[in-house]
């Protein structure tokens, strides 16, 4: 019965760390413009996992950034009780030439109460990129 709690418990986080998509760079920030969208998608990883929310910011779409303060985005996704310890971009799927689907592989980890100490896991996420002005940038889901 314990197991099947465990893997419950597990299955659950993966789907919440899934909830931790999002993320695109203003024009030059870290250097984004004519950089391939899997390259910008991992930047974006790269500064979740070292809890630089503000810096994955710059990676959202204009206009979801122009409805979600920077500081209000920073605090929800630092203060989330998952760690992202790895992101790997594992492919991409394009409708047209300024929008595509990103899959990544997230590993995290999560302290888990009740004597069961840490747990670590991973998930597979889809992104969507939109192409704005020569840039790519995360339209999150929500």
């Amino acid at each position: 019965m314990k197991n099947i709690k465990l893997l419950f418990m597990i299955a659950v986080l993966a789907l919440l760390a899934g909830c931790g998509t999002m993320g695109g760079t203003k024009s030059g920030a870290a250097g984004g413009k004519g950089k391939t969208v899997e390259e910008r998608a991992q930047e974006r990883w790269n500064y979740l996992i070292e809890r630089k929310a503000g810096e994955a910011y710059e990676y959202l779409t204009p206009g979801y950034r122009s409805a979600h303060p920077k500081d209000a985005y920073a605090a929800k996704m630092s203060t989330r009780p998952v760690k992202w310890t790895k992101a790997t971009v594992t492919g991409k799927q394009c409708e047209d030439e300024n929008t595509c689907e990103v899959a990544l592989t997230i590993e995290f980890s999560l302290r888990m109460g009740g004597g069961v100490g840490t747990v670590s896991s991973f998930n597979v996420q889809k992104e969507k990129w939109l192409r704005i002005k020569n840039q790519w940038y995360h339209l999150p889901a929500q």
